[in-house]
């Protein structure tokens, strides 16, 4: 394994729990983990979320066509790698993104030796949490949601409920969640990826910050798991909390969504076949994917139950 160690992406939908992997990778001395340098510190990303990039579309020099000319965002991303590049036993580097989704393909012709961490959460807990945190609006679902999901289901019937209603927004959210699911699923096989559930995380955290560790190349160490059991009774708040109390990841949503919000989603993850993503993600198989050197010895089986 020697000294080297692959970067890594954190990838996850909306309200999910990355904020809180994010930190709990962050309470580990060996790994370093970047918060959203694509769509959070430049807007070209958020406002073009979901636009589809493939491996083709890559330019070792311009990175991108539609990349803006003129500005700095062309070499930020080639110091970006070159950072990342950097990662090695002693400080295993990557970062978290939510808005990567539909780039996957080039981001791995970008960057040939990252790993992939896919953390998902029952869909109708992150549209629950997406109706309560206004980022329906800050991420313009309205606008960049529907053609992308379109393009994946073209024989999905339009979305239920008035526009502007509970339940218009409520498939609206449910859409963006099969999207991006749907696009991690088609892209993951590219990647040494690891795919972990947010109820993994929070209910057996010491089984899953294990795996997470050995993933990345690192030996285990208890402070991931004692920032989380702090990060259980205190939060630091607003849209981007990373408070995760177990039962209120688990069935929160229970109590947040009504019957005809509940009949939206529904329609939507139906159409889209993601009504059970665990089933999903187990029926294909793709819960490890070891091809480099650097790679696990092995999975937790804990993750893909």
């Amino acid at each position: 394994m020697g000294d080297t160690r692959a970067p890594f992406l954190l990838l996850a939908h909306h309200r999910s729990g990355s904020n809180l992997l994010n930190d709990l990778l962050q309470a580990h001395p060996c790994i370093e983990c970047l918060n959203e340098p694509f769509s959070m510190h430049t807007p070209f990303f958020r406002e073009h979320d979901l636009q589809p990039w493939a491996a083709g579309d890559f330019e070792p020099s311009r990175l991108h066509r539609h990349l803006p000319d003129g500005d700095d965002l062309r070499p930020f991303l080639h110091a970006f790698r070159d950072y990342l590049e950097c990662s090695c036993a002693q400080r295993v580097i990557g970062f978290k993104e939510t808005g990567l989704f539909g780039k996957l393909g080039w981001l791995q012709a970008f960057m040939p030796r990252l790993k992939l961490i896919l953390l998902w959460r029952e869909p109708r807990a992150i549209v629950s949490s997406v109706l309560r945190s206004g980022l329906i609006d800050f991420w313009d679902y309205r606008e960049l949601v529907p053609p992308a999901f379109r393009r994946l289901f073209p024989q999905a019937p339009p979305p239920r409920g008035a526009m502007g209603s509970r339940e218009e927004l409520a498939g609206l959210a449910a859409m963006s969640v099969a999207t991006r699911y749907e696009l991690a699923r088609r892209a993951l096989p590219g990647f040494e990826h690891l795919v972990v559930g947010l109820d993994d995380v929070v209910q057996r955290p010491g089984e899953t910050l294990g795996a997470l560790a050995r993933f990345l190349g690192v030996a285990p160490h208890p402070g991931p798991l004692q920032f989380l059991q702090g990060r259980q009774v205190a939060s630091r708040g607003g849209t981007f909390s990373s408070v995760r109390e177990p039962q209120r990841v688990t069935q929160g949503w229970q109590q947040h969504l009504g019957p005809s919000e509940l009949a939206a989603i529904e329609h939507v993850l139906a159409v889209a076949g993601w009504h059970d993503p665990a089933a999903v993600w187990a029926r294909r198989g793709e819960w490890t994917k070891e091809t480099t050197p650097d790679g696990p010895e092995d999975a937790d089986p804990a993750l893909s139950r």
